[in-house]
């Protein structure tokens, strides 16, 4: 298996946000999306979920949110929007490819839906992110149900 067609999306994902001017948001720009990619990673062989398709959507998830600075209401939708586009453009990737990666993306803030499996990696993956990232918040609820899910996953 071959992640060339990740590593292509890397680079652009990347060099978008060697761009961004505000330090700050540059910064977890890099760090949350590595943390994301990093999470996908292990949730998708651990799952038996396709690889290269998890990590692309990990790096593309938030990408309007750092790009464009977006509300974050909005940020899934366009990011979905973004990757869409995006990854068409390359063509490097079949249409249902490009699909399910942006519907992935478009879904992966609705923690409390369940969806898909590859929905259901991305949104896991971002939690468990997040939690690596500052592991003295408060978990409450579905978010808190799948970080321990994936916790669980990863043990399994």
């Amino acid at each position: 298996m071959s992640l060339e067609r990740y590593n292509h999306v890397r680079d652009h994902v990347y060099g978008a946000y060697h761009k961004i001017n505000n330090e700050l948001l540059r910064t977890a720009a890099f760090t949350h999306t590595a943390g994301v990619d990093n999470c996908i990673t292990l949730l998708a062989i651990s799952r038996g979920l396709p690889l290269e398709l998890a990590k692309i959507a990990a790096l593309l998830h938030d990408f309007a949110q750092y790009t464009q600075n977006c509300p974050h209401k909005d940020h899934a939708r366009l990011s979905s929007l973004y990757a869409h586009n995006y990854l068409e453009s390359t063509e490097l990737f079949k249409m249902r490819e490009i699909d399910e990666i942006g519907y992935m993306i478009g879904q992966h803030s609705y923690k409390n839906d369940i969806d898909s499996p590859m929905c259901e990696l991305l949104k896991d993956a971002d939690v468990l992110a997040r939690f690596l990232d500052d592991p003295y918040q408060t978990y409450t609820g579905k978010k808190k149900e799948r970080l321990l899910n994936a916790c669980a996953d990863l043990n399994s």
